[in-house]
């Protein structure tokens, strides 16, 4: 008796395998007329097209999934460089940025109870290579932190190949990441588990401890960085160490990063770390670890949508900023005059700067992530602004221009919430920060998109709900008559992180 492919699964009562196209074929009659990939049997497995080089001119080899499964005990290994972990592998391997097949699923439709399939305990290697290798369940976990479904595809092949690459140094703090989030799904049938605190620390540990001697140990800490990050917003929310996680990770792979630059299938690891710790250095007025340089090509990422050229103006407002809390030159001496000038210089700059695009935005990426990268561009520009605005002004004086860019930033919040009021994915929307700044600002209509913008996923959110502790705050200091910078409140009062 033919096997159904795994498209046309017998599990599945609302479609059924015909008989396959020719003898030789594994594609059913149904799949060939949809033009569905499908196999003859149940166990999926990856496939590639074309070829792409890494960032030093070598190709960059992805270990084949059908030919290698890791042990159970990989994860265990004391290794102190990524590098060390690479295997040799007897077929011939495919490229990082080929194409995927099957095709990613529409993840509007798909059924959470997916995740039911995957383990509830995540203990080994194997246990985070099955997971990424599934489409659906790599998709309900990571789509909280991607505009849309269209970055599922790359982002899955990078984790899977520095997942394979650097295993003895990220399997931990992985798989803390993968079993916390499975509280974070919309099912409400996935039963709910403590987080994996030990592991967690041992992801620590290794991001610590790790010796970067290339690139893709370079990789492996930007991406163990970011998920630990996570778990700390997520499962200490009033604690202050998230930042100095990402700031460690940027520090150790600092070196390797422009290098990193230069291969888009890495954008996945390398952009997100650089949102976050520049974000939380304007709040803190703190110098970022990188400053991202203008790039010979458009870079869309995953969570940085399209602002990566609005970021190297906002490490410059970061270092402005900096030198006036560190020197606190007075107001009309030449040291003073000659930061504000840099603050005018920048103001120009970003009230001219629009997010670069391409050609066939819209068929790549969808029109619900252009739409929320767009707002995320527009509102980022504008709290900049409004930034630079408070660096001169403290709250309550000149009040009027800051209104004004705090109301376009609930503006455009408003147009994008009303515009995606049917979308049903739990996709990322990083404007928590410019969403506080227009808080700080006005009372209302923050609190109210707050509630309109929540998501099943509810991370995002949450975090905002923790930072509107610190508006209240802020409000209260200028009702009893605060006369400093809302800044000045931000070591004595600001106890959580500000994602981007």
């Amino acid at each position: 008796m033919a096997k159904a492919c795994d498209h046309c699964n017998p599990n599945n009562e609302n479609e059924k395998c015909t008989s396959p196209t020719s003898p030789t074929s594994p594609t059913c009659i149904r799949c060939s007329r949809l033009k569905t990939v499908s196999t003859a049997h149940h166990t999926k497995r990856m496939k590639y097209r074309s070829s792409s080089k890494s960032p030093d001119g070598r190709d960059l080899e992805v270990p084949n999934v059908a030919s290698q499964q890791p042990s159970s005990n990989e994860n265990e290994s004391d290794v102190s460089s990524c590098s060390s972990s690479q295997r040799s592998f007897s077929s011939s391997p495919p490229r990082v940025d080929e194409a995927w097949t099957p095709e990613t699923p529409d993840f509007l439709v798909l059924s959470p109870e997916k995740l039911l399939a995957a383990p509830n305990n995540f203990q080994t290697t194997s246990d985070a290579l099955r997971t990424v290798m599934d489409v659906e369940t790599f998709t309900f976990i990571h789509l909280p932190f991607m505009f849309g479904g269209s970055f599922v595809p790359i982002s899955q092949k990078t984790v899977y190949v520095i997942l394979q690459l650097c295993a003895p140094i990220l399997t931990e703090g992985y798989l803390a990441f993968l079993g916390l989030m499975t509280n974070y799904q919309k099912s409400l049938v996935v039963r709910r588990h403590e987080p994996d605190m030990l592991k967690a620390a041992k992801g620590l540990q290794r991001l610590r401890s790790v010796k970067i001697a290339h690139h893709y140990d370079a990789a492996c800490v930007l991406f163990l960085g970011q998920t630990m990050y996570v778990f700390n917003v997520l499962t200490a929310p009033y604690s202050s160490t998230a930042h100095s996680i990402v700031r460690s990770a940027l520090m150790s792979a600092k070196p390797w990063i422009p290098k990193l630059l230069q291969a888009p299938v890495m954008d996945t690891v390398t952009m997100s770390p650089i949102l976050i710790d520049t974000i939380e250095c304007l709040v803190h007025r703190e110098i970022p670890i990188i400053r991202l340089d203008p790039q010979r090509r458009v870079i869309i990422d995953r969570y940085g949508g399209l602002c990566a050229t609005l970021l190297p103006h906002l490490y410059d407002i970061c270092k402005c900023s900096n030198a006036l809390k560190i020197n606190t030159p007075a107001v009309g001496s030449k040291s003073y005059s000659a930061i504000h000038d840099q603050l005018d210089e920048i103001e120009d700059i970003i009230r001219r700067w629009r997010p670069q695009t391409m050609t066939g935005l819209f068929e790549n990426y969808g029109q619900h992530a252009v739409l929320a990268m767009v707002t995320q561009a527009n509102v980022y520009r504008l709290a900049a602004l409004l930034i630079l605005h408070r660096l001169r002004y403290p709250l309550g004086v000149e009040d009027e221009e800051a209104h004004k860019l705090a109301n376009g930033i609930f503006s455009e919040l408003t147009f994008f919430a009303k515009a995606a009021v049917n979308v049903k994915d739990s996709s990322a929307l990083p404007v928590v920060f410019p969403l506080t700044m227009a808080m700080l600002e006005i009372n209302g209509p923050g609190e109210d998109l707050i509630e309109r913008l929540a998501s099943p996923f509810t991370a995002q959110s949450a975090s905002a709900w923790r930072l509107h502790d610190f508006v209240k705050v802020a409000r209260s200091s200028r009702e009893a008559g605060f006369e400093g910078l809302w800044f000045d409140l931000v070591d004595s009062h600001l106890r959580v992180a500000v994602p981007p």
